[in-house]
């Protein structure tokens, strides 16, 4: 994985990607440009993986049309050429769970450090969501809105005995979803993030608490958790990828909801690429 600010791609005066904010642009400058290598894989279930990670699309919104999280080059996308997404993205890979804290302001550490949760008896652990899927339900379906939207009708609907086919096991360990969950002092689960890995890319599937345990803090202590088990992997991830920078009802209101949450945490503005190695196409660099 590669990023950069000044690459000398007119990305920022392109219309088929979106713009930062006035605001966002005077705080962040351009968004970085990640270029996302893809490996290849032996296993037959991380192939599959990777072959689906091309067509990485985003939420309709605030998109005006369809969109995508990942850009591809004209000319390897059918033509279709859809908006590209500023995606929020955070890497943790160099160094420790406390040097990722030390680079955030005080007031964030104060969230992030999820001291509150842990002093109330929470506890955190990596899942397989097959195993939780009665809990995951539950969950769900604890308050009909999330973000100021109502749930999509696929989540609600999904049985409690569901068994997460998209996250079956696999031998690369490059392609190791990462899926981790917070226990209730009673040993429930109220809160869990199903992250989906393909090489140095983990994108958050699924991420949802339950709405009893929310006012507790359990989403921070679920985001530490999920850190410093993607520190712990044999293969350190670099790019997690936390859906669009501008996301919920009210998309462009950094005070509110996730578009806080993700600033709270560290995340920045960035657009993804994929970065072409010779055994993909001849041509190294992106064209845009």
């Amino acid at each position: 994985m590669t990023r950069g600010n000044e690459s000398g791609l007119p990305l920022h005066d392109s219309g088929r990607f979106q713009q930062l904010t006035s605001r966002d642009a005077e705080l962040f400058g351009r968004p970085e440009i990640v270029r996302l290598d893809v490996p290849t894989t032996d296993d037959p279930i991380a192939s599959v993986k990777r072959e689906r990670w091309f067509t990485l699309r985003g939420a309709p919104q605030p998109a005006e049309r369809h969109s995508e999280y990942l850009y591809i080059r004209p000319g390897d996308d059918d033509g279709d050429h859809p908006r590209i997404l500023i995606s929020a993205v955070l890497d943790v890979s160099e160094g420790s769970i406390e040097d990722y804290l030390s680079r955030l302001p005080g007031r964030h550490r104060h969230y992030v450090s999820a001291l509150s949760p842990r002093e109330h008896g929470y506890t955190t652990t990596r899942i397989d969501p097959a195993d939780y899927a009665a809990e995951i339900a539950a969950i769900i379906r604890s308050s009909d809105r999330r973000q100021g939207r109502q749930i999509a009708e696929p989540y609600r609907s999904r049985p409690e005995d569901y068994d997460f086919p998209d996250y079956g096991p696999n031998c690369d360990p490059r392609f190791r979803d990462l899926c981790f969950g917070v226990l209730s002092p009673q040993g429930r689960l109220v809160a869990y993030l199903l992250g989906k890995r393909i090489g140095d890319h983990v994108y958050y599937d699924e991420i949802m608490g339950h709405a009893d345990a929310l006012p507790n803090g359990v989403m921070y202590l679920l985001h530490r958790a999920f850190l410093e088990g993607c520190l712990a992997e044999d293969v350190i991830p670099r790019c997690l990828h936390y859906g669009p920078w501008y996301s919920g009802a009210e998309p462009f209101d950094h005070t509110k909801g996730l578009n806080l949450w993700k600033r709270r945490t560290g995340f920045r503005p960035a657009y993804l690429t994929a970065a072409y190695s010779s055994a993909v196409n001849p041509d190294p660099e992106p064209r845009y």
